[in-house]
Parts: structure tokens; C-alpha cells; sequence
């Protein structure tokens, strides 16, 4: 006795050709990818050593993934980041991030010693709701410790919670993001 096989169970070439075309043109739709750097920024005035803060740096624009991690790296290798006309601001480079055409994320890495170590994406919905919980929780720890007094604590428990929110890829580039940060452990 045979099963009947139903008629979708089968695609012919035509299918897959149209099929190949569409993700194309979705993927098209989402590029250029846009590269920036999150950095630590001081002057080189003792006088005013103590004033820091946080600026995002545009690192430029890449039409596939790959080019936007090799970018990436090159602009963070030297340790320094452009500060542009202000010759004494120092730039430190602590996070990176690559969006898309739709702001959306597609891959984050946090920057340690001129290496940018890339955030696994989360593999789920489920896995993406338990990084915004944990992420969170680091948030809320972080005000705490403010309030008593302990900056460099609060300081140390936001960039474990920006690191988890790397994470958080969007749906549409997890898989590819995941390839990308193999194929960067494997390199």
C-alpha cells in the first residue's frame, strides 16, 4: 500500500528559482550594513582626565557581513578611534555594532584589547526573552549599586548587560550572524 504524497511535498526548479530570487531581494532591502563603534572617551588633560564618557563613532558602511567584520576589526586594532577635530580627545573603543538598512541589529562584539569578541546570537525567541530578563536584572543592579556608591561595580554590571543585549540579533540575520561569529572563532 502507498501514501499519498501531497503535490507541495515537491518543488520543481522553477519553485527554487523564485524562491532564491525572493531572498535576494529581502536581503537586498536590508543592506547597506552600517558599522559602529561605541567607545570610552577622555581628554589627555590631567585637569579634566576625570571627565568621561560614552560616544558612538559611524565606522562606515559594508555591503555583506563579512566586509562590516573585517571594517570592524581594522578601526579597533590600533586601540584609538578618530576623534576628528578634537586632537586631545582619546576614543577607546568598547563596543561594537552592525545594523542594518532598518536599524536593525545583525551582529554585536564587545572590544578587549584591540580583539572584538562577537556576541553569539540567541538561537530563539525563547532564548531572546530569557537575555532581555537576565539583561534587565543587570539594569536594575546596576542602579543599585549606583545608589550606594559604587560606580565602578554599576559600571562593570552595565557593559555584562550590553554584552547580553548583543545578543538580541535580529530574527532575520541570526542564522547568518551565528556562521559569521563561527567562522571569526575558527579564523
Amino acid at each position: 500500500m502507498t501514501a499519498p504524497i501531497p503535490q507541495t511535498a515537491f518543488h520543481g526548479p522553477g519553485d527554487n528559482l523564485i524562491s532564491e530570487v525572493l531572498a535576494h531581494l529581502r536581503l537586498a532591502d536590508r543592506l547597506p550594513l552600517r558599522v559602529s563603534c561605541l567607545c570610552r572617551a577622555h581628554w589627555d588633560d590631567p585637569a579634566i582626565d576625570q571627565l568621561r564618557f560614552e560616544r558612538e563613532v559611524d565606522l562606515g558602511s559594508c555591503g555583506d557581513l563579512a566586509a562590516a567584520m573585517v571594517v570592524a576589526r581594522k578601526a579597533v586594532a590600533s586601540g584609538q578611534i578618530d576623534a576628528g577635530q578634537d586632537a586631545a580627545l582619546r576614543l577607546v573603543p568598547q563596543f561594537i555594532a552592525i545594523l542594518d538598512a532598518e536599524h536593525s541589529l545583525v551582529l554585536s562584539g564587545d572590544v578587549q584589547a584591540g580583539l572584538i569578541h562577537w556576541c553569539a546570537p540567541v538561537d530563539s525567541d525563547a532564548e531572546a526573552r530569557r537575555v532581555v530578563a537576565d539583561a534587565c536584572g543587570l539594569r536594575a543592579a546596576a542602579r543599585a549599586t549606583t545608589d550606594v556608591g559604587d560606580p565602578a561595580s554599576a559600571a562593570a554590571l552595565l557593559t555584562r548587560a550590553r554584552s547580553l543585549e548583543g545578543r538580541l540579533v535580529e530574527p532575520f540575520w541570526r542564522d547568518l550572524a551565528a556562521a559569521a561569529v563561527d567562522h571569526a572563532l575558527v579564523a
